[in-house]
């Protein structure tokens, strides 16, 4: 094996500007696989849409263990413990492959049935099953993908990540044309072929970034006594996974609960939703961006026991992320007329997605504060706290939608009620931060076990 990167380059936006690329465009690819199903009919497209939370699992949840294997890496590579760093690696690959297995097993026997238990027309579950039973596949290619991705980020090349992403966009347009309306040699699949498409680019992204791990890196997993080194890993990562896969995992479910909500709302406020919220993708992949480079920084300080560096690594990725928000809300707030009226010219619906947009201009900084305070306590091996605050506010949260929304405030009492959460917490974890609480709780030992 060549030699491993002695010491990485520990820059916030060097780290980061890689991680914002790859998390546009695998938002390219999701909306890519919308547009051509609306092609084929609307009914399709909604049937394909409304499977979104379902879908999450293995989108979402899934990377989360990859982000553990991240972090633990990360911090044996901190600690200069370079034996552990191979069977982490190694270790993030086995539970992610078969956690994906495990998954796309699960959704491929009952992609008959999904669509039914959500409450579709049969019509409508005939489309969800055309794609559910051929994208469930996916899932291992993610659990293989991600894990191996983990290996390059643990060792700050994410810009290769990056590079995977963007192949894996230019192959699956025009692949999902081919494969659904049956271009040149392609056979016409319809739905299964836009799954199909998805499938495909997924699985080249992935073998680019195994080409880099074994073959540019030179990277060998194969070791003796690798099988008792595997076994000593494991607990360090589903200490910080399991924990961190709660979170999102509870966030889904209530998803669920929010959408149906919102959905009895009528058509305004669905809509008014939809368009902001496709605005707040940008800020989105920003703060997911910066919050996954500042946990790989501060996940190398923590292994080499630097705890004031810790400390202060913290509250400096804290304010870049807050502001990153806020640069990027204010100027579409205060672009609002244009920028709506590129979905929509219906007064009502503008006028409520204003009122949404300057929610936003609030709640992003905020909301991106707190997505950093949970994944840094985690990282350091505090993530119980964490879990535990956002599971007893995530659905203390459904009583207080449901009260505004019984007092008549709408849409807008969710998002005030949406607002409140963020903050609350937001401002629970900076107090758990600032306490030092979490030090002494790291994943790792001061050897590196």
């Amino acid at each position: 094996m060549k030699t491993l990167t002695p010491a990485p380059r520990l820059n916030l936006i060097h780290l980061a500007w890689p991680m914002f690329i790859e998390e546009l465009t695998g938002g390219i690819t999701s909306f890519a696989d919308t547009w051509f199903t609306s092609m084929i009919s609307d009914e399709a497209a909604a049937s394909v849409g409304i499977l979104g939370p379902i879908l999450m699992l293995g989108y979402f949840i899934l990377p989360q263990f990859t982000s553990a294997g991240t972090s633990v890496a990360s911090q044996y590579i901190g600690a200069g413990e370079k034996h552990k760093i191979i069977p982490t690696w190694v270790a993030n690959i086995l539970i992610s492959t078969i956690s994906g297995t495990v998954l796309a097993a699960v959704l491929f026997a009952f992609s008959g049935s999904i669509g039914l238990w959500l409450g579709m027309t049969e019509s409508q579950n005939a489309h969800a099953q055309a794609y559910l039973s051929v994208i469930a596949f996916n899932f291992i290619i993610v659990g293989l993908r991600n894990s191996y991705a983990s290996i390059l980020a643990s060792q700050t090349l994410t810009r290769w990540n990056m590079v995977a992403s963007i192949v894996t966009n230019l192959i699956n347009v025009p692949l999902n044309y081919a494969l659904m309306s049956g271009w040149g040699i392609f056979p016409e699949m319809g739905l299964r072929g836009i799954a199909l498409a998805t499938v495909i680019s997924y699985f080249i992204g992935f073998l680019i970034i195994f080409f880099m791990v074994h073959v540019k890196l030179g990277i060998r997993f194969r070791e003796e006594g690798m099988g008792k080194r595997i076994r000593e890993v494991v607990p360090p990562i589903l200490k910080v996974g399991i924990p961190t896969a709660m979170e999102p995992f509870s966030y889904t479910m209530q998803s669920f609960v929010v959408s149906m909500i919102i959905i009895r709302l009528g058509t305004v406020s669905m809509a008014a939703n939809t368009y902001v919220n496709k605005f707040i993708f940008l800020d989105q992949a920003a703060s997911w961006a910066l919050t996954m480079g500042g946990q790989i920084l501060i996940s190398h300080h923590l292994g080499a026991n630097r705890i004031e560096d810790v400390r202060k690594e913290f509250w400096r990725i804290a304010g870049i992320i807050a502001g990153f928000a806020l640069l990027i809300m204010l100027p579409i707030f205060l672009l609002r007329g244009p920028l709506l009226a590129f979905f929509t010219r219906d007064p009502e619906i503008l006028a409520l997605s204003a009122v949404l947009l300057g929610f936003s201009v609030l709640m992003e900084p905020i909301r991106s504060m707190n997505i950093l305070g949970g994944v840094a306590l985690k990282s350091v091996g505090d993530g119980v706290f964490s879990v535990v605050i956002s599971l007893v506010f995530m659905w203390g949260l459904v009583p207080l939608l449901v009260l505004a929304v019984s007092a008549g405030w709408g849409i807008v009492g969710v998002w005030s009620c949406l607002l409140l959460d963020e903050t609350v917490r937001a401002l629970i974890n900076a107090w758990r931060w600032k306490s030092g609480r979490w030090i002494g709780k790291r994943v790792i030992d001061e050897k590196g076990n």
